[in-house]
């Protein structure tokens, strides 16, 4: 009796499946607008012509670039000045603004300073492996 029973309610399920589909199916294509190819569309024309407008019309409204871009610096800083007005024309390269580079100038100092007590190291382990007081990994370790 339960081998029946195992069989019958699946098959019940699937057959119960099977007619909601369809009849989903059904309701579905009623809903969905089909229309005929073969049958002509009605479209309106209307013909375009030209013809001076009067200097009596005016109109109001707000101008919009096509185009826009969003910028920002590679690096911040003050603003010490503007190189172009609002809404001129701009090429690719073009500098728009000038930036206080008095903190760069400083950074650079501060490197060129590393750079040369790190040339005086070397030079340092150079003469030190030149005379075995030092192992050559570590000179290579300060080049």
């Amino acid at each position: 009796m339960k081998k029946v029973l195992y069989i019958i309610i699946p098959l019940a399920l699937i057959a119960i499946v099977v007619i909601k589909l369809k009849s989903n199916k059904e309701i579905v294509k009623d809903k969905v607008y089909q229309y005929d190819k073969e049958q002509a569309i009605h479209v309106q024309v209307d013909t375009i012509k030209s013809e001076l407008i009067g200097a009596e019309f005016a109109y109001s409204g707000t101008f919009e670039p096509n185009k826009e871009t969003k910028l920002s610096a590679e690096i911040q800083g003050k603003i010490n000045d503007v190189l172009v007005d609002v809404g001129a024309f701009v090429t690719k390269g073009q500098s728009l603004i000038q930036l206080d580079n008095s903190l760069l100038k400083l950074q650079l100092q501060s490197a060129e300073v590393q750079v040369e007590g790190l040339e005086a190291d070397v030079k340092r382990f150079t003469v030190l492996a030149n005379a075995d007081a030092v192992q050559g990994v570590q000179l290579e370790k300060q080049s």
